[in-house]
């Protein structure tokens, strides 16, 4: 079964290796969709939502400077390295996750599947 959760957080970065305007210091209110699997428990649930809301709000960077985070915080790097913390902490509990975008607007993002 997949259970899909969407988050959201605000953070700021610049992209070093751009030329471009946001080389400079710049932010975004970034939405996080998350895809997640696992097995229906026998309380008909994958999860507890509130659960994996908490797990996801621990683990976002919310009001962070990203390239604290990540060396090159584009959204594809923001994306592979949430992946892979995020992953591996719903791994403890026994859930995969399928499939992580990272929204940087309305318009553009970048998509890790596993």
């Amino acid at each position: 079964m997949l259970i899909k959760l969407i988050r959201s957080f605000s953070s700021a970065h610049r992209l070093p290796q751009y030329d471009g305007a946001c080389q400079k210091l710049h932010g975004h209110t970034w939405k996080a969709v998350f895809v997640i699997e696992g097995p229906i428990r026998e309380d008909g649930m994958v999860c507890d939502f509130k659960v994996v809301k908490n797990l996801l709000d621990e683990n976002l960077p919310d009001h962070q400077f990203l390239n604290d985070w990540v060396e090159n915080p584009t959204a594809e790097n923001l994306a592979q390295f949430l992946f892979k913390k995020i992953g591996t902490k719903l791994a403890d509990m026994g859930l995969t996750l399928k499939t992580l975008e990272i929204w940087e607007s309305d318009n553009a993002a970048a998509v890790v599947e596993g």
